[in-house]
Formats: structure tokens, sequence, C-alpha cells
């Protein structure tokens, strides 16, 4: 996201700007483009810029995504409190002026300051951009790495640490719109991914289905509650490993303990982008066996760095984690999981044929 602030709350003085310096070393010249274009219409609008001391004005922000086939995906940011019905109107046509329909161009309008809303003003829904091989649907709402040759590399090195096989079950928890699982989905025999954004799962669905990937099921809700149900779908004495992509603040406490007491867990690879706030996590996957976190603790393996975002002082982090799994038999369950999921709900499906993997409830 490029904001436009200059100053802060703690100085009292807020004011929409953006410098037009960039040389494209920290923002693509495309990017910058499109930037300039939102200072001007901002400057020329009757309507304030958002002022984070007075909680008060319309624009926020603007978001600009570009892929590698040189689409351009702009969405502003409004705060709805002050707009009326036809100060709504007037926005969207302001947009529609300032930012002509062009070739491989799309333009969102997103609502915020109560229900968060998307309106399409013009061009394609999504955009695609190719990962390690496959095709991913990208929405204005969707997360997506922004550095695509890092993001190979980030992915590579989860590849890498994690010990996969034919007979190995994956679990990728908080797994967005499907990246890491789908790419990862021909060296094991299953792929759990588990989110909590609907509309990612949805993304993830579509993502599987025009890659042809089928040994996936996408489980749409609370880690916790999903981890669970995924797990009793998986033949007992089989070997899982767990993938973790947590969102800044790291993992719930119910969920590491849940992949604590899942015995069938033995290898746990940990993707942080701010190490400095998942302690607690690290901790409670390591420590002894406790009443709050039953089964026997992982032990640190290695780490690795990937510099996602250059120019910054922001990067990744991957974490390996392994423990012993208990002794095997042969696999028995009574269900064996399928790469067709049923949904509770039509609507839910983004499609009226049956998805090879779906959003379950």
């Amino acid at each position: 996201n490029v904001t436009f602030l200059a100053g802060n709350a703690k100085n009292m003085t807020t004011k929409a700007v953006v410098s037009t310096q960039s040389t494209g070393e920290t923002c693509s010249l495309a990017m910058l483009a499109e930037v300039k274009t939102f200072k001007t219409m901002v400057e020329g609008s009757k309507f304030p810029p958002y002022d984070v001391v007075a909680n008060s004005g319309v624009w926020k922000a603007l978001e600009v995504r570009t892929n590698s086939g040189g689409h351009v995906m702009v969405t502003a940011i409004v705060d709805k409190r002050q707009l009326t019905e036809v100060g709504l109107f007037e926005v969207k046509d302001l947009m529609k002026e300032y930012y002509q329909s062009r070739e491989s161009f799309s333009l969102f309008l997103k609502l915020v300051g109560g229900k968060e809303e998307i309106f399409h003003l013009a061009g394609p829904l999504t955009m695609v951009e190719k990962l390690c091989g496959l095709e991913f649907q990208i929405t204005s709402g969707s997360f997506f790495q922004v550095n695509t040759p890092a993001a190979e590399v980030l992915y590579n090195t989860i590849r890498d640490f994690a010990s996969l096989d034919k007979d190995t079950y994956l679990l990728d928890v908080c797994c967005g719109t499907g990246t890491i699982g789908l790419i990862l989905s021909h060296a094991v025999k299953h792929v759990y991914g588990i989110e909590l954004v609907e509309s990612a799962v949805k993304d993830a669905i579509e993502n599987a289905e025009r890659n042809g990937v089928s040994n996936v099921t996408f489980l749409a809700g609370n880690a916790k509650n999903m981890t669970t149900k995924a797990v009793k779908r998986i033949p007992q004495k089989s070997r899982i490993v767990a993938i973790v992509d947590p969102p800044r603040s790291g993992l719930h406490s119910e969920v590491i303990a849940c992949l604590r007491k899942t015995e069938m867990i033995s290898e746990l690879v940990y993707v942080s982008c701010d190490v400095t706030r998942i302690q607690n996590n690290i901790i409670a996957l390591c420590g002894p066996t406790s009443n709050k976190f039953l089964g026997d603790p992982f032990k640190f393996v290695k780490a690795v760095s990937v510099d996602m975002f250059p120019h910054t002082r922001k990067f990744e982090v991957v974490m390996h984690f392994r423990r012993d799994l208990p002794s095997t038999e042969t696999p028995t369950s009574t269900e064996t999981p399928t790469s067709t999921e049923t949904s509770t709900s039509e609507e839910a499906l983004p499609s009226k044929e049956t998805p090879k993997s779906a959003v379950v409830y």
C-alpha cells in the first residue's frame, strides 16, 4: 500500500502528499504513474484527504498491484463515514474520469469505516500471476506476495525444509489463496489448506482448478476448528507435515495447542514476516508438555531469512521444526480423503459444476 501521509499523529500534522521522486528502486515506475494520477485527483477533489488526528476526511490510501505481464490493478481506499450516497457516486465518477479504462488495467474502490465494501469500476475482475510454474488468480482483496521472484525463493526454501513424499499429508495453515499448498501438491499424497477468509478460499479453489490440481481440499473457517476437521479426515498413523504462514501477529495459542497434540505431525515449517512478535509461538511449540500444550514438543532445526522486501528493513524468516513420529503401522481409516468436498451451501461454490476442491464450513 502507498499511503499519503506527511508527519504523524504524534506531531499533530497530517496532509495528503506523495513523493514523485522515486527512480523505481522501491516503487516500480508503472506503480509511480498510478500514484501520481491519484495525487492529482485528490488535490483537485472536493473531498478532503483522511486526517488521522481529527478522524475525518475521505481519501485514505491507494493500493497498486502489478504482475509480470504488465497488468495493473488500482484500488483506492476511502472512509465512507462522511460520504453521502450522492458523494459515493461522485467519487466513483471521479475515479473513472482520472483512470481511463485501458488494456490490462483494473480499477476498484474500497470503502472502510464500517463494513468493508469493494466496488469494481473498470477492467477485468482479476489478474493472473505465474509463480513456480503455476498460475494464480489475484483479486483486489486477496493476499499475494508482492515480490514474485523473491516469493519463488521463499517457496523453494519451504520445499527444501519439508521432507515430503507421496505418503505425506500436508497441512497448509493460513493458506490464503493456496499458493504454498498448490506449489507443493505434486510432492505429497493430499493437501489440506486452512484459511479464515472465505474469499481467499474461493480464490484458492479457482487456482486449483486453473492448474488442474486435484489432490487438495480447502477448509474455510477458524484455524483451530478446521485443523481438527482436517486431521480427522487423514488416516490414523499417517505422516503429516504442517506449514504455517500466519499474519504478522502469529498463531493463536489454541492453534499451537492443536498442532502440538496432533501426534502425526512430525515436521512443521513456520513462515514469519516479523519474528519479534512470535516468541510465544516458538516457546509454545518447543516447550515441555503441559496441561495446555499436550503432545511432545518440537525441536528447532534451522532458520533461513529471505529478503522479500529489498531497500527496507523487513524480511521473511522460514523456520524448521521437527519431532519424532510415533511408531507407525499400516494406515487405516474409515474415510478416505478425496479431492472433492461438498459445501453446505451451494452459493459458496464458484460454479454450478462440482469443483475439484471446495469450501467446507
